[in-house]
């Protein structure tokens, strides 16, 4: 068996994990649950998970979302080029209100996705900017400043399919 060309990690906390059941992911692809203590601790977690795959395409994802199939699709085919890239997913129609619309301002204006969008990059991008770095308020912030020091990001896929209320924790 041919080794996953797209990994979707779910990031969030061991009790949020916990209460997620199975994703249904097409072949060539995998899933895989990152529970985290604290926020601290991420960018070990994640440095390690990260280095231990197989696959070319990374997806993190927030717990409680999923992407929508035609995103799925569109990074399984970004995978079959030798290409570095990165992007996120655009933002979905779930959370509405002052705080989305902060969100949304934020994303334009800064071009850092927030957790809610989620972030997706090729493997070798990621440890050539050196990981994720620092996590602060926002943990795609650091990683997206770093990125953007080597290349545009992609434009932003489909939204996600949010499934909770409370993203991470």
């Amino acid at each position: 068996m041919s080794p996953p060309n797209v990994s979707y990690i779910i990031i969030g906390s061991r009790e949020r994990l916990s209460k997620i059941k199975s994703y249904q992911i097409e072949d060539g692809t995998e899933c895989i649950l990152c529970p985290f203590s604290s926020l601290a601790d991420l960018p070990a977690i994640l440095d390690a998970t990260i280095a231990a795959l197989d696959s070319k395409v990374i997806s993190l994802i927030p717990v409680g979302a999923f992407p929508r199939k035609i995103g799925r699709s569109q990074l399984f085919y970004f995978a079959r080029s030798e290409y570095q890239f990165w992007g996120w997913y655009h933002f979905g129609n779930k959370f509405k209100g002052a705080l989305q619309s902060i969100g949304k301002i934020n994303t334009f204006l800064n071009k850092v996705p927030q957790i809610e969008q989620g972030i997706f990059f090729s493997k070798s991008l990621y440890f050539s900017v050196g990981g994720i770095g620092e996590i602060h308020s926002n943990p795609f912030a650091e990683l997206a400043k770093r990125f953007y020091l080597r290349l545009d990001p992609q434009n932003p896929l489909p939204s996600l399919t949010i499934r909770g209320t409370s993203l991470l924790t």
